[in-house]
């Protein structure tokens, strides 16, 4: 009985911290409309937008080929269009302007980045890319709304883009529908509790090569899994088991997470990723530079229970187990 409580106060944190960080962003008496409107269309974000949604006008135009495109029922303050954009996600789209120099489009970017985080109250982290000259994206600043914790997967994008059939520099501002992760923050200096595992943990990071079958490193303690491939990216993973029951077993788990929060350092952020059984709690960490790349390195921390093959006894039914997955 109170292993089974054990379990579900532990389900319930995971479930808790999953959506500790309410996606909500307060109007209250704001009166710039730009913030208004703004904040109503993040708040919105996690609907697809479908308050703001207007009637379909194309599908397609000469920006977006093959997207279905449809009118937005507000606009940001400044815009010249507003376009509810459908292909394989949803976002509004906000032109902004089209400039003749890539300075002046510079300049306009970063003056509509400032009004965003102005209307965030300055609670932002930005991450400023430049593509270089070649091409038609040429500059983006992606923009997550941040926390005292850590902040969201970046949703807004104001972005450079060069139209080749006059070599004008068109200026947009784009929001993405859903609702992103949270990112936590690690802070510096943390205590490590175990230095040989760390170094494994990193090892294993840096060892890694496609052609490898089976895990490139040893993890004393852990055993190897073995590598498999889902939905284009290879995991790596590494098992623990032979614990004293549900309470040993997470006990070392948040052993393990704490040594992996402070070794890894303040370089990497880490999330909690949605599970389904046997998984009862998973923990991914991964680069802050690499936060908006398609594929990263990321390191899934995870605890599942199990059945046992073999029941000795009543009271002890589960089996109990570590993972630590390398995806690459």
């Amino acid at each position: 009985m109170k292993r089974r409580a054990g379990i579900l106060a532990f389900l319930l944190l995971g479930l808790l911290s999953l959506h500790a960080q309410l996606y909500y962003f307060d109007i209250g008496k704001k009166k710039d409309a730009f913030t208004v409107n703004f904040l109503s269309l993040m708040n919105d974000a996690p609907n697809k937008f479908v308050h703001y949604k207007g009637k379909m006008t194309s599908l397609w135009d000469t920006i977006h080929l093959g997207s279905h495109i449809s009118q937005m029922k507000i606009t940001l303050p400044g815009a010249i269009t507003a376009r509810y954009v459908q292909d394989s996600t949803y976002y509004c789209e906000f032109l902004m302007g089209y400039y003749e120099t890539l300075e002046e489009a510079t300049a306009g970017m970063n003056e509509w980045t400032d009004k965003i985080s102005k209307s965030l109250s300055r609670r932002v982290v930005v991450n400023k890319h430049d593509y270089g000259p070649d091409g038609s994206f040429l500059k983006e600043n992606k923009i997550c709304a941040a926390q005292h914790s850590g902040f969201f997967h970046p949703n807004i994008s104001v972005q450079v883009t060069r139209v080749l059939t006059n070599n004008m520099y068109r200026l947009a501002i784009q929001l993405y529908s859903g609702k992103p992760y949270y990112y936590y923050w690690i802070a510096k200096n943390e205590p490590i509790g175990g230095f040989n595992f760390v170094n494994y943990v990193k090892n294993t990071f840096l060892a890694y090569n496609i052609k490898t079958r089976g895990c490139p490193v040893e993890i004393p303690a852990y055993t190897c899994k073995g590598r498999e491939v889902l939905n284009d990216s290879d995991f790596i993973n590494y098992g623990k088991v032979g614990f004293e029951g549900f309470m040993d077993a997470r006990a070392q788990y948040d052993v393990t997470f704490g040594n992996l929060r402070a070794s890894l350092g303040s370089d990497y952020v880490y999330f909690f990723v949605p599970y389904k059984r046997p998984f009862l709690k998973r923990i991914a960490f991964v680069r802050f530079d690499d936060i908006d790349l398609g594929r990263r390195k990321t390191l899934i921390h995870s605890i599942m229970e199990k059945d046992k093959p073999v029941i000795t006894n009543s009271y002890n039914r589960k089996d109990y187990e570590i993972w630590l997955s390398f995806v690459y």
